[in-house]
């Protein structure tokens, strides 16, 4: 006789549960509903639905001539694709989408996703048209100057007035202007497209996500637009099928579920499949019956030199990814009920601008390795080639499972990037991988200075110091159990109030400076100040800049190397569309910094610091003069700099002898050739921070 189980929640239940309680982290698959602004009357016949993902839509993108197709993993299917982590990119300032619908239906309103960087990036002005031939269209909608607030972000697009039935939808979409890379490209997560519902729009719910084995699961129907027979299917369930609007279904296998729902009416009838929706587990070994995702290789350059050298030295990698995977999970969550579940992982190796990456959707994972990285690696012996592709490894799969907090934007700088990027290195580092760069560890003054090295050892000795808790399961924890994520809330949550990420970076500050190491700037631990944070401080330019956008001459003086200073030698080809008032452009040979001291200073030493991107904007050479008059200078050193630098890096420089001075002048020069400097054409300097080191 087959043993089953009955939960207490199962008995007592008066009101189903309703979407994903798991807390594991991956977005739940439960069809939201959709009002009008009028109430929904009892035939629902005011229900709305999303139709972007019907069976038979199609979608297109439309470019210009001569304009690069998007890469492989943001194609324009990602924008009806359920999944508001992916995207569509347009490597153009406009781009041409057309939907096609399954039959001509009367589209309500539309919602727009903002993608997950880049805010020039957005959609800021556009038409949306109907038609029913594709031939002859209709302006059914326009908006000019939108702006999204935030990344990922709905917004929501009424239609005035009754609309006319069409199978055919056109956007023609413009961006916002020049994102920070100096490029044009417009881009967009999500498009859904609402429309009058006459089918069931179908929903469910089950009385637990985590049942044990043989234990009771009571699923309900919870569809509106009145269905009145119902067929579901329970993968690995018993029973398999059922007609009946609640069945009770029991799980004899572990592991993760997909329960499919088709509700009927008169109308027409709606399927729901969601995927891994149960996950059955047994608590008495609770990692048992752990996924494996299907592994897929596609090699889009088979001859490349570096795919004989991954195939050499990586003849287990299938192998290898399962492992890694499962090991991750175990050290992020409590149990596999917590964790998201992936159905396949795609290796593609190609020529990247980044050595790799992680891509695609909640349930396919895109792993892309570039392959002239690997080629470079050949010579070092195949254990330290095969030993980076697995710390590799190690980083990007964590990306996978790791839990991504609920608020913030993937955009370098914030506590939202820094969390997935040092928690990704802390993984690597924890797994013996990453030991080539702790010789590099030093002073660490924001958290979000250096994510990939300088913090993740910081969560290392979070880590190594707090023995009585497993901090790191905490930190992924939290980033879905806080409702407004940031480091120091995360730290609060974990620690108590009194322990914010203040108080627990000042703590490992002191430990660094037990090691000797101190701040690449002037403090009181160095024996300096910083003469450029003196009350009364001035500095000016000679040169046309960036002002306008918060990027002028004071940003060299702000103590923070983010915020930079970009200065326009040459004119590149987005300033007369996007910065016409600061034309026309200053001629000058050098860029000149001059800061004016409220006294003369002892000056023994001076930095500079890169930004956190264009590094090919960095100087290549500069000289420094002192004067007490502001007329008459001095040259007091000079530099070359003709490699490019490290983003986010302060070099510091020994004055030959220290001067008395009062007015200080930098004159900075960029002779560097490529594309990039300015954008695609044009001449920029570009500089994060200045310190003058006062012995006064």
């Amino acid at each position: 006789m087959n043993k089953f189980t009955l939960s207490a929640l199962a008995l007592s239940v008066s009101a189903i549960l309703v979407g994903c309680n798991d807390g594991s982290g991956f977005t739940s698959t439960q069809t939201e509903v959709e009002q009008t602004g009028q109430a929904i009357d009892a035939s629902g016949s005011s229900t709305l639905r999303d139709m972007s993902q019907d069976k038979g839509v199609e979608i297109e993108a439309v470019l210009a001539e001569g304009v690069k197709a998007s890469p492989d993993a943001e194609q324009v299917t990602n924008l009806i694709d359920g999944n508001h982590s992916s995207k569509f990119l347009a490597f153009d300032k406009k781009a041409t989408v057309i939907f096609k619908a399954a039959k001509a239906v009367a589209l309500q309103k539309y919602h727009f996703v903002s993608a997950n960087d880049e805010p020039k990036r957005d959609p800021k002005n556009w038409v949306v048209y109907g038609s029913n031939d594709k031939q002859e269209w209709v302006e059914i909608d326009s908006r000019a100057n939108e702006a999204f607030t935030s990344r990922a972000e709905l917004k929501v697009y009424e239609l005035e007035g009754e609309q006319a039935a069409y199978q055919y939808f056109k956007f023609d979409l413009e961006h916002g202007g020049t994102d920070s890379y100096g490029g044009d490209i417009t881009q967009l997560a999500e498009l859904e497209l609402f429309v009058i519902a006459e089918a069931p729009i179908v929903s469910f719910s089950a009385s637990t996500l985590t049942p044990k084995v043989e234990e009771i699961v009571i699923f309900e129907d919870t569809s509106l637009v009145n269905p009145t027979s119902w067929q579901w299917t329970f993968e690995g369930g018993t029973p398999a099928t059922s007609s009946e609007r609640k069945p009770l279904v029991r799980f004899s296998e572990l592991g993760p579920k997909t329960v499919t729902l088709i509700a009927k009416n008169d109308k027409g009838e709606s399927e729901l499949v969601k995927a891994d929706f149960i996950r059955v587990w047994d608590p008495e070994n609770p990692w048992a019956g752990f996924p494996k995702p299907t592994v897929t290789f596609t090699k889009n350059k088979p001859d490349h030199p570096g795919q004989a050298v991954l195939e050499r030295v990586m003849p287990d990698l299938e192998d290898e990814i399962h492992r890694i995977s499962e090991l991750i999970a175990k050290r992020l969550f409590n149990n596999v009920t917590e964790i998201n579940v992936f159905e396949s992982v795609e290796f593609i190796t190609d020529e990247y601008e980044f050595p790799a990456a992680k891509g695609g959707t909640d349930k396919n994972m895109q792993l892309m390795f570039d392959l002239n990285h690997i080629a470079n690696l050949e010579g070092q012996g195949d254990q330290a080639i095969r030993d980076e592709i697995i710390g590799v490894l190690w980083h990007e799969l964590t990306h996978g499972y790791q839990n991504v907090p609920n608020t913030g934007d993937y955009i370098e700088g914030t506590d939202h990037h820094t969390y997935l990027e040092a928690m990704a290195n802390f993984i690597r580092i924890e797994a013996g991988f990453y030991e080539h760069a702790r010789a590099n560890i030093d002073w660490l003054d924001n958290i979000n200075q250096d994510a990939y090295n300088q913090t993740s050892f910081f969560l290392e000795w979070v880590v190594n110091t707090n023995r009585n808790i497993d901090f790191m399961n905490e930190l992924n924890a939290a980033a879905k159990a806080l409702p407004k994520w940031s480091f120091d809330a995360a730290f609060k949550h974990i620690f108590g109030e009194s322990r914010g990420l203040d108080v627990i970076l000042g703590e490992y500050q002191a430990y660094l400076k037990s090691l000797g190491k101190v701040p690449p700037y002037p403090t009181p631990e160095t024996g300096f100040s910083n003469a450029v944070q003196f009350d009364g401080v001035t500095v000016s330019t000679n040169a046309s800049h960036i002002g306008i956008w918060g990027e002028g001459p004071e940003a060299l003086a702000d103590n923070d190397i983010r915020k930079k200073f970009n200065a326009v030698v040459e004119a590149p080809w987005w300033v007369p569309e996007y910065l016409p008032d600061i034309l026309p452009i200053n001629e000058v040979e050098t860029v000149n910094a001059d800061f004016v001291l409220p006294q003369a200073t002892n000056v023994a030493k001076y930095s500079i610091a890169t930004a956190g991107d264009n590094e090919i904007r960095f100087p290549t050479s500069w000289q420094v003069f002192g004067s007490n008059d502001g007329e008459t200078w001095t040259l007091i050193d000079e530099q070359t700099f003709t490699d490019l630098p490290e983003l986010l890096t302060t070099y510091t420089y020994e004055l030959a002898k220290p001067e008395e001075i009062q007015y200080i002048r930098f004159s900075f020069k960029n002779e560097r050739q490529g594309e990039g400097i300015g954008g695609r054409n044009g001449r920029m300097v570009q500089v994060g921070e200045i310190a003058l080191w006062s012995t006064n």
